[in-house]
């Protein structure tokens, strides 16, 4: 029996949840590494889970439209959290591995958890001005990445820190941006759910450009 796409939508609004969970926990140094792979095996099995259920959906019931669109988009979005909860488990390796604390690592972090928030908000209220918001907040997280790199291959030249302590933090840096870029593409997804647009490629700032003026695209 396969599931309905309302079905659909509301599993992967279950995985977002738990990819929030385990994001949140992963950059918390308190965390163990215990804790973050039981959830990511949880994550793996509901990545699993909702990709049979999309197959079973497109196959039995050969969906169109806006129906079709949100089964493919769903199947999506799924592996977009997976990859996200791969992340979450590097960025616990390497905080774990960080001594100091760092205001530029900490913005990083406040900024890429409230845009994940966002994505997944998007999708779950179709809400394809807050995608365009998304896709718009990322570049900002790659500003920051790129500062990252610049300030603390900087401090390793000069032997401010260690080796291990400024390779560590740039580490975290790019796993933070990697899932700013994930995010993106869910904002994406979102709009080619609501709207049958695929603005992949470069066709991302143009057309969020004309949704939050208002215009029709």
């Amino acid at each position: 029996m396969s599931l309905s796409s309302e079905e659909l939508r509301e599993e992967i609004i279950k995985m977002g949840a738990l990819v929030e969970k385990i994001l949140t926990l992963a950059l918390d140094r308190r965390s163990s590494l215990d804790e973050i792979f039981q959830i990511e095996n949880e994550v793996n099995q509901y990545h699993k889970t909702i990709d049979d259920d999309v197959f079973k959906y497109i196959a039995l019931k050969t969906p169109i439209a806006r129906d079709l669109r949100m089964a493919l988009s769903v199947m999506k979005i799924n592996a977009e959290l997976e990859r996200m909860a791969d992340q979450a488990v590097s960025i616990t390796h390497w905080s774990q591995k960080v001594k100091g604390q760092y205001p530029i690592i900490s913005t990083m972090t406040r900024e890429v958890l409230q845009m994940v928030k966002a994505g997944i908000d998007a999708f779950v209220e179709a809400d394809v001005r807050k995608a365009t918001d998304v896709i718009q907040r990322d570049q900002n997280i790659n500003d920051l990445n790129r500062e990252v790199i610049k300030v603390f291959l900087g401090r390793m030249q000069t032997a401010e820190i260690t080796f291990e302590e400024g390779f560590s933090v740039i580490r975290v840096a790019k796993n933070l941006e990697r899932i700013g870029d994930l995010t993106t593409n869910i904002a994406e997804d979102v709009i080619f759910l609501v709207s049958g647009d695929d603005i992949r490629h470069g066709k991302g700032e143009k057309i969020a450009r004309k949704y939050l003026k208002g215009d029709e695209v």
